[in-house]
């Protein structure tokens, strides 16, 4: 315990770390780095901080900064709840699979290894730098750990290009990927972080923390801030200060400085509704995955509390006995991790302000959703899929609610409105071929209920949606005897819908075999067809294959087999007659019954091969 607190606080330093222990109630003392540390000090201790503090173990009170660390659990889960790869594996082999990783990306070797009973901690000693240099050190810790990655192991994409950062992803993503199947702890990055101390014991394991490599700690090798950065940063140091001087040389109207953030009147207006937002979003984001993984049971739990203490206030044991049953904690275990954050409410309380940026801000920690996404583990597909709009990785942008549920309604079986549609037509075209086919209406139905499962009102809308699409007359020629004239193109004109257009060029060729005309929305039959409620079109035929269409604008038009427009017959002429009375309507109860005045002529029959032909649209 003394040779690992001596590695971390040389007698020299300045400053002052912590011993902290959770034997009972969680407890931790102070101990002035120049000061001899007593061994009655050290016994009841199980962790030690790994920057020094002025005063209080925070973040704003550093005093000293400069090691690096990195910390494994691969006895967690994944965020879906799935064991890691390497769970169970031996401390030591899997010390030598990250260090190759270390080494291959191109980094310094860690200094040392620890195996905690449960997990392992890579720590890099280097030099102590001033508390104001907090900032670079949160730089270095946050390219380490790396982002969180997607699913397959590929890294988000950012809102910008930047080819600096595409050098460093490229080189750092294997090694990002390995961390994270280890269990590499997005949450354990920051500066006030405590790590379990050599000689202690792990309570949930039973075994006894212990130095993993090197043997001997006259081996330990201590690395410098520049190296650890040159490594891991997308700049190196002098590449970032040269930068840094094109910048500074650069005319005052070429920058693009972003003004200073203020409020006026209450610097906390609108706020309270983003942090409710967030609430939402951890609540969405935990009924998602189903349960909080373990490994991030405490960071959920705080992060929830901290957005819950935003936006309506409340105390440690109102946050623990709402959040701790989510998150599969104990009571005790959830108050224990929302002591910090009850010290600050505390603070808030008492009307006590900070001033960051020239803002003020409450005492409480301002996480961003992007912060909280990265400490969670949440990629952009799964924000997607769980709905979440400011708990999200990076610069990603929340799907519009109307896409968001759109897409849900298609995850969950349902069909977009477009394919219904075609769907439906295409149901209906089977019902008119049926019919063409000779089949009752009531047979029809229930052929397309059969292939569809849709009910009967539905089979019948499909019936009339298909009779009243856009017709579109299509020749089918003999395939034994192909054309051998070119036909000049039939133009109608668009403007007027009475007129006739010219007739086709003679053809040298005798008349052609009957052959039949199918429309766009299936086989047509001998009758009546309603294009429109202004357009009822009557088609009939003979034996010679000519079709004649009665419309009441247009009035007679007929068609040869190769669907050119012809003279009409005088026999048919004259066999259709000019006016249509209107057809009588009976009333049934509620219902109204219409009667055609015309009897139905039957459909002309088919043949297997025409009908076979003409169904699959030839």
């Amino acid at each position: 315990m003394q040779d690992h607190v001596r590695l971390l606080h040389g007698r020299s330093a300045d400053g002052c770390y912590v011993l902290a222990s959770k034997r009972g109630p969680y407890a931790e003392t102070m101990h002035r780095a120049r000061e001899p540390l007593a061994l009655s000090d050290l016994r009841p201790a199980q962790f030690v901080s790994m920057n020094r503090f002025m005063r209080r173990r925070l973040g704003s009170m550093l005093a000293a900064v400069g090691h690096a660390w990195l910390e494994f659990d691969p006895y967690a889960e994944d965020a879906q709840g799935r064991p890691l790869p390497f769970r169970g594996m031996d401390p030591a082999a899997l010390m030598a699979i990250l260090a190759a990783a270390i080494a291959e990306a191109g980094l310094p070797a860690p200094s040392y290894w620890t195996d905690s009973g449960r997990g392992l901690h890579a720590v890099w000693l280097c030099e102590a730098l001033p508390g104001r240099a907090a900032p670079k050190m949160a730089r270095i810790m946050a390219a380490l750990y790396g982002p969180v990655l997607n699913e397959d192991g590929t890294v988000p994409a950012r809102a910008h290009e930047d080819p600096d950062r595409d050098a460093q992803e490229a080189r750092l993503a294997p090694m990002w990927r390995l961390f994270r199947d280890a269990g590499l702890d997005q949450g354990t990055q920051d500066a006030a972080r405590v790590l379990r101390i050599w000689g202690s014991v792990n309570p949930r394991s039973g075994t006894r923390c212990r130095r993993l490599w090197p043997a001997d700690i006259e081996d330990v090798r201590r690395c410098t801030v520049d190296a650890l950065a040159d490594a891991v940063l997308p700049l190196s140091g002098v590449a970032f200060r040269q930068r840094m001087a094109e910048r500074a040389a650069m005319p005052a109207t070429a920058r693009l400085e972003r003004p200073a953030h203020t409020r006026k009147g209450n610097p906390h207006a609108g706020r309270m509704g983003v942090w409710e937002r967030k609430v939402a979003d951890l609540m969405r984001l935990r009924e998602h995955r189903g349960r909080i993984a373990v490994g991030q049971r405490h960071m959920w739990t705080f992060l929830t509390a901290n957005a819950y203490a935003q936006a309506k206030g409340g105390t440690p044991a109102m946050w623990a006995e709402l959040l701790a049953p989510l998150a599969g904690l104990s009571l005790a275990e959830a108050l224990d991790c929302l002591q910090s954050l009850g010290r600050r409410q505390k603070r808030r309380e008492a009307g006590e302000t900070i001033e960051h940026g020239g803002t003020v801000w409450t005492p409480l920690f301002h996480y961003s959703g992007a912060k909280m996404a990265d400490r969670l583990g949440v990629t952009e597909a799964e924000a997607n899929a769980a709905g979440l709009n400011l708990v999200r990785p990076g610069k990603g942008k929340a799907v519009p609610a109307a896409e968001r549920k759109a897409a849900a309604r298609v995850r969950d079986g349902a069909v977009p409105h477009a394919a219904r549609a075609d769907a439906k037509l295409k149901a209906g075209r089977q019902g008119l071929a049926l019919r063409a086919e000779g089949k009752t209406v009531t047979e029809a139905v229930e052929a397309i209920r059969a292939s569809c499962g849709r009910g009967r009102t539905w089979a019948m809308e499909a019936m009339t949606l298909a009779a009243s699409a856009p017709v579109e007359i299509v020749a089918v020629p003999e395939p034994s005897k192909p054309l051998e004239f070119a036909k000049e193109a039939v133009r109608f004109s668009g403007r007027y819908i009475g007129g006739k257009a010219p007739g086709p060029a003679p053809s040298p060729l005798s008349t052609p075999a009957p052959a039949r005309i199918r429309l766009a929305t299936g086989l047509f039959k001998v009758g009546d067809l309603r294009l429109s409620r202004h357009s009822l079109q009557r088609i009939s035929a003979d034996g010679t294959g000519i079709v004649v269409i009665e419309d009441r604008f247009l009035g007679l038009i007929a068609f040869d087999g190769q669907g050119n427009q012809v003279d009409v017959p005088a026999d048919l002429a004259d066999g259709l007659p000019r006016r249509r009375r209107a057809p009588s309507v009976a009333r049934s109860g509620s219902r109204r019954i219409f009667r055609s005045s015309r009897p139905t002529v039957p459909a002309p029959a088919l043949s297997a091969d025409e009908y076979r032909r003409l169904s699959k649209g030839f």
